[in-house]
């Protein structure tokens, strides 16, 4: 028999990891901002039914991707939806093409795999290519355990080594809520 302490314990445990776990994700929209005589991305998010976005649409690569090129990538939120956006500290630090390749990438590349023909994990240098997206949905495993709900936008750039101002910078929407409520 559990002791009262036992099973308030239990219980604790039982109710945070359903609060850090349950949220839904789901595209919003997605823009390219600058960089199109290095990379043309031609990416929409649309309905795919009553309950999911999808990404779809290509990138187009005019030039061999490796440390000549380094990746940021910070996220902001609005928890209001009215684009409001607050920095929070879920963030990859500006690093290396070929070093993210090897090291970071390694966790995101399996929710893309299936979607899409982004480079595999070590793959690098990146040759100039056409990358799909086939209907990519967002998936909520990717990200941390617990999300403030809202709308989120995560920054992408891409930098010349030594330069502080992004030759790529590609900004990706989505929407954080409860389970069931998009």
């Amino acid at each position: 028999m559990l002791s009262s302490s036992a099973l308030g314990g239990l219980l604790l445990a039982v109710s945070i990891g359903s609060i850090w776990a349950s949220f839904d994700v789901m595209f919003e929209k997605f823009e390219q901002l600058n960089g199109t005589e290095i990379v043309s991305v031609k990416l929409r998010v649309r309905k795919y039914n009553r309950t999911i976005s999808v990404l779809a649409g290509i990138m187009d690569l005019k030039e061999v991707a490796d440390n000549n090129l380094e990746v940021g990538i910070r996220c902001a939120y609005s928890s209001k939806g009215n684009n409001q956006f607050n920095q929070y500290p879920m963030k990859i630090a500006r690093t290396k093409m070929c070093d993210f390749l090897n090291n970071d990438w390694r966790e995101y590349y399996p929710y893309f795999e299936n979607s899409s023909n982004l480079p595999k994990v070590g793959e690098c240098p990146v040759q100039p290519m056409e990358f799909y997206f086939n209907d990519m949905v967002l998936d909520s495993n990717m990200f941390p355990p617990y999300l403030p709900h809202g709308l989120w936008r995560m920054s992408i750039s891409l930098y010349r080594p030594g330069v502080d101002i992004p030759v790529i910078l590609v900004e990706v929407y989505f929407k954080v809520a409860a389970v069931g409520v998009l």
